[in-house]
């Protein structure tokens, strides 16, 4: 039975007032209702996940379903600080310097609340991971976007005048959704304002492991960054395990501290079971890495080929494993991603929620499933472009 509103005053704190669930979300949704091929949210394929850990996860079962340690089980921490001296040269204590949170979102998620205060400025770059924009909202921050449509490129005086009033900077990277992978001199450049400014460095590099860039590096390896940054990570995209919800947060030890505070009263800890399969996975060669990543770049260029044959305009990326798309129409992104949706039977992601206030009109597509399962979306683009009326 439905109820009616029993209130007489108004509902929802501030935090939540003018927000809106998660379009990318609703389009999967949408996927669903409609029997679409769901090139919206990045989800890949169940035989992505690399066997020896889904093993794991599973003979964990019958032996570690409860609670561990809030911060984390003491094994996978230990393999995250070992994993991540060997990749990127920084050394964190495993006991005070590592985080096992319920996904990067949440490790993102708690960093913010954990770290800004009411009014804090926020600095990021749009289009950005619509996660951020409500992140800073339930922070009562105060959003400071920088675009950077035109070119992909940061400003350097752009970047200066936003720093110069903020406290926090996002940096995901490589980015959702455009692919930018940042370039040194801008990684420079950004270290540089952070320590002029004294601001805390929150990065999302889950797309870590999917690069095709030569020039990519993480940007704890940049002088001056890794003191002062909460590095996000986790298992999702790199073992193809988006259900799992394991994520890491690496960061110095006053920094652990406070989002440490977050993590223990609305998490307690993430999946036991996941985390020991999480061990594993950590212990998997380099080889896998590479592969990973060769995978995703056949696939990058299977959907770029794609879309230009279908007469839509991508942007290649240099890393993680969505294009944005230009598309021949004035209609906005909204309704075309819901034509394509109900009409061509293939979902997308409108491009206007990547912004904060007016978005440009893009729509997102995902490669981050397999082969055949490009083809066949670009065969049905193919058949109902109703774009080129």
């Amino acid at each position: 039975m439905g109820f009616d509103n029993a209130f007489d005053r108004r509902i929802g704190s501030r935090r939540v007032r003018g927000m809106n669930e998660s379009v990318i979300r609703e389009m999967t949704r949408e996927a669903h209702r409609h029997e679409a091929i769901n090139l919206s949210q990045g989800i890949p394929d169940e035989d992505e996940t690399p066997p020896s850990v889904k093993q794991a996860a599973r003979d964990a079962i019958d032996g570690s379903s409860q609670y561990t340690i809030t911060w984390g089980l003491p094994a996978l921490r230990e393999a995250v600080a070992e994993r991540y001296a060997d990749w990127k040269g920084v050394a964190y204590d495993p006991e005070t310097e590592v985080t096992v949170t319920c996904g990067t979102s949440e490790a993102i998620m708690s960093s913010l609340l954990a770290l800004c205060d009411p009014g804090d400025g926020v600095v990021y770059f749009e289009p950005t991971y619509e996660s951020y924009i409500p992140g800073v909202q339930f922070a009562e921050g105060r959003p400071i976007p920088l675009d950077i449509t035109d070119g992909l490129a940061v400003e350097e005086e752009a970047l200066r005048e936003a720093a110069a009033d903020a406290s926090i900077l996002i940096l995901n990277h490589p980015q959702n959704p455009t692919g930018k992978v940042f370039t040194p001199a801008e990684l420079d450049l950004l270290a540089e304002v952070a320590v002029e400014e004294d601001l805390i460095v929150i990065t999302d590099e889950i797309y870590e492991h999917i690069v095709y860039a030569d020039h990519y590096r993480s940007p704890v390896t940049v002088d001056g960054l890794a003191e002062r940054t909460v590095v996000c990570t986790g298992m999702s995209k790199t073992y193809s395990v988006t259900g799992w919800r394991v994520g890491f947060v690496l960061a110095p030890e006053p920094l652990s501290a406070e989002l440490r505070k977050f993590h223990d009263y609305t998490s307690i800890c993430a999946p036991t079971p996941f985390q020991r399969a999480g061990v594993e996975a950590l212990s998997l060669p380099d080889s896998y890495y590479r592969d990973l990543s060769d995978s995703y770049e056949r696939r990058r260029d299977q959907l770029y080929d794609g879309l230009r044959s279908v007469g839509l305009d991508p942007v290649k990326p240099d890393g993680a494993y969505y294009m944005l798309t230009r598309y021949p129409t004035d209609e906005p992104d909204t309704e075309f991603t819901l034509r394509l949706i109900r009409e061509a039977g293939v979902a997308a992601v409108p491009g206007s929620s990547f912004y904060t206030d007016e978005g440009e009109d893009w729509v997102r597509f995902t490669f981050s499933r397999n082969e055949e399962t490009i083809d066949r979306a670009i065969a049905r683009l193919d058949d109902y472009r109703f774009w080129a009326e």
